[in-house]
């Protein structure tokens, strides 16, 4: 015959690990929220080659804001928060044919890091870069400079590029 005490007693471990069971599986299930994110386009640059002036077949050209002035502080992006991703997209890879070299490079102007040099550069081949990391919170500007090289292009070929710029912070 079992006694009260032990039926007791089994009841209660029964009931302890079902508590056991509920709690580890909320537990897991807050675990496994994931973060969500927000993604806003932010900025869009169209640069046209009447913009850049002439180029003849096979010249390599730089561009920068001494020649083109819309290329000095072409984006300014202010943030409350960080990280702060930005992703730059560009159809630069539809003038294959025309150059062999068009590259976008994206400079840090200023920032409240300090950061210098290139933060990213879309290219005939990778005409998408994703992503550039602002890690602190602030206004931070961009130039942008262009080398191009010329394949088969004259006066009467439009060229147009568009650049956006995207930003994607953790919420």
């Amino acid at each position: 015959m079992i006694k009260k005490g032990s039926k007791i007693s089994g009841l209660l471990i029964l009931i302890l690990s079902l508590t056991v069971a509920g709690v580890s599986a909320y537990v897991y299930q807050q675990a496994t929220l994931t973060v969500t994110q927000n993604i806003v386009e932010i900025a869009s640059f169209t640069v046209q080659n009447s913009d850049l002036g002439d180029i003849n077949e096979g010249q390599t050209l730089v561009y920068t804001f001494a020649e083109v002035p819309a290329l000095e502080e072409a984006i300014t992006v202010v943030t409350t928060t960080s990280p702060v991703y930005l992703h730059f997209d560009s159809d630069v890879d539809s003038l294959f044919g025309s150059y062999s070299t068009y590259d976008i490079n994206v400079i840090y102007n200023s920032n409240p890091s300090s950061t210098t040099g290139t933060a990213c550069t879309l290219t005939l081949g990778s005409p998408d870069y994703s992503s550039v990391t602002l890690d602190a919170a602030g206004t931070w500007v961009f130039d942008l400079s262009i080398t191009t090289t010329a394949d088969s292009v004259d006066a009467d070929t439009p060229t147009t590029v568009t650049l956006t710029v995207g930003a994607e912070s953790e919420s």
